[in-house]
């Protein structure tokens, strides 16, 4: 049998999770948040960009900036934003309408709650929340709503299908702020278009020590995020430690016995 070749992958890949390339925090999987973050943080920070990519590029050099509504760019790819922009509009037009409509339904509230029964004001949701919500009085006898979570992550406002990762090498601990700038494709960059509750996250993960052989693995992976497998070395002394294990485990073993406790944003840098 021919020798093959086993590739693993490297330790310094960084995974960025991204929903509409953006970094994806939790308000970003969540329908409702989701929508108003795309109507009030995305469509806003990505104006800006392109009406004044310099006022940008000059607040990111400020210490005093950091983490404010800057795109990273340095002023540069002013239309690939601009494109990324008219994606967002004419591929995510359910959210837009879905933020529109909590407006609506919060302004109507305001204007008719006045005390009584809420239940008449059911006919005047917007129809795109109906089913959705349930109108209520908060404990200062304010008119208010709750969205029915569940309800809508089975509706046509959940879309995993925009749900994505990007693949990068890093060799320091210093990243830029994640949250104000979308990620666009480069050549150092791998986007894969997975949703996060694809088997494939799971079978990219795995590389991390179980290898791909080589008559499976593709150039792209090869090339760029080809690396040695983790090598964890068992402490034998008496006093606890603290091990950074792949896939960003702290492990503390003491006397040979390992507890996994929690998780954390941690990498080797070494290839």
């Amino acid at each position: 049998m021919p020798h093959q070749e086993q590739y693993f992958l490297r330790q310094n890949v960084q995974v960025e999770p991204l929903v509409d390339q953006w970094y994806a925090w939790p308000h970003l999987i969540a329908p409702a948040t989701t929508a108003r973050n795309i109507v009030h943080r995305h469509f806003k920070i990505m104006d800006s960009y392109i009406n004044a990519p310099q006022i940008h590029a000059n607040a990111v050099k400020n210490p005093k900036m950091l983490g404010g509504p800057f795109i990273d760019y340095d002023g540069k790819r002013v239309d690939e934003i601009r494109e990324l922009r008219e994606a967002t509009r004419h591929k995510r037009a359910a959210l837009i309408e879905l933020s529109e409509a909590i407006d609506s339904l919060d302004s109507m509230l305001r204007s008719f709650a006045k005390g009584y029964s809420l239940h008449s004001l059911y006919p005047k949701i917007p129809p795109a929340l109906r089913g959705y919500v349930e109108l209520v009085y908060d404990l200062n006898n304010h008119p208010s709503f709750r969205l029915i979570e569940p309800l809508l992550y089975r509706s046509r406002y959940y879309d995993p299908s925009h749900q994505s990762l990007m693949l990068s090498k890093i060799s320091a601990d210093d990243r830029p702020f994640v949250l104000s700038t979308p990620r666009l494709g480069s050549d150092d960059a791998l986007h894969l278009p997975l949703p996060f509750s694809d088997p494939g996250v799971d079978e990219l993960f795995r590389l991390k020590s179980v290898p791909l052989l080589e008559r499976d693995q593709r150039n792209a992976a090869r090339s760029r995020f080809a690396g040695r497998p983790l090598t964890i070395v068992s402490y034998t002394g008496t006093a606890a430690v603290l091990f950074f294990l792949f896939r960003a485990w702290i492990a503390l073993e003491i006397f040979w016995t390992c507890l996994h406790s929690y998780r954390i944003a941690g990498h080797q840098h070494a290839v």
